[in-house]
């Protein structure tokens, strides 16, 4: 088993080398797709497996994943279901965006209108736009034909890229209902609250507009998705509520990828004083 290490700065490298795993350093933090890129180049298996260090997979999770992978030989990717999120995720447009920043009672009244069939448990396996890349098993031949994730995605996004990119070349994605995950959010991220990376998922989402869209869709969604933080983070300060979107998260879409990680380079320095 293999380890990718991003330069972590605690003692993860131990740990890993303590439970068996193999580790490769990177020596950089340039992104989860990038380690996922590092740990496929070293794969000498026809599947791999991705998996973040905050989940806690059941039993039977990877050997499903499998199970479908070699009965379904049209698919690249299989997913698991994390917790009890059993959406079929679509990919994004703005309108989806937008009702991601709604009150739950509303959201859920949006998605009645929508009359989407709910993904029952009982189901093999589902063809979805995307899986959430937490814990998915691939084929690794299809992967590399795509040349891996696109590193472009500093965090958020990648898998939907990915996956996007796999369709067009006639790949299906799986949700496999049975594989359950637990899945402890951002604990890949210990020390940082979500507020603090929220300008990662603005600014990928955008980029993702951008590499899928005409410019003019891209430029109307990275306003939208602005104009929503700002609203969102007016009604909870308004509440009292805890914010869930860090005050550069709306001009995130505006800035380079490059400056959206400087600030978070500074903003993880000071959490190291």
């Amino acid at each position: 088993m293999l380890a990718v290490d991003n330069l972590s700065v605690d003692d993860t490298v131990d740990r890993a080398r303590e439970a068996g795993f193999d580790v490769l350093e990177t020596g950089a933090n340039d992104g989860f797709g990038a380690g996922c890129n590092a740990g496929l180049r070293a794969a000498r298996t026809e599947f791999v497996l991705f998996c973040n260090p905050d989940v806690r997979p059941s039993r039977t999770a990877l050997e499903r994943l499998l199970a479908t992978l070699i009965s379904t030989s049209s698919a690249a990717v299989a997913g698991a279901v994390l917790g009890d999120d059993l959406r079929p995720r679509r990919f994004s447009r703005i309108s989806t965006n937008v009702a991601g920043f709604l009150p739950n009672r509303l959201l859920d009244r949006v998605r009645r209108f929508k009359k989407k069939a709910p993904v029952e448990q009982s189901e093999a396996h589902v063809v979805v736009d995307y899986v959430v890349g937490a814990f998915i098993l691939c084929r690794v031949a299809p992967l590399r034909s795509v040349e891996g994730f696109d590193e472009r995605f500093f965090l958020y996004c990648e898998e939907e890229d990915l996956s996007r990119r796999l369709h067009e070349r006639g790949w299906q994605t799986l949700l496999v209902p049975s594989a359950a995950v637990s899945h402890e959010q951002r604990g890949s991220s210990e020390g940082f609250d979500g507020a603090a990376m929220a300008p990662f998922f603005t600014h990928s989402l955008y980029w993702y507009y951008r590499k899928y869209h005409s410019r003019g869709y891209a430029e109307l969604a990275r306003c939208v998705i602005a104009a929503c933080v700002m609203l969102d983070r007016g009604y909870r300060a308004i509440a009292r509520q805890p914010q869930l979107y860090g005050p550069r998260a709306a001009i995130a879409p505006f800035r380079s990828a490059e400056s959206v990680r400087r600030d978070q380079k500074r903003y993880a320095s000071r959490r190291m004083k």
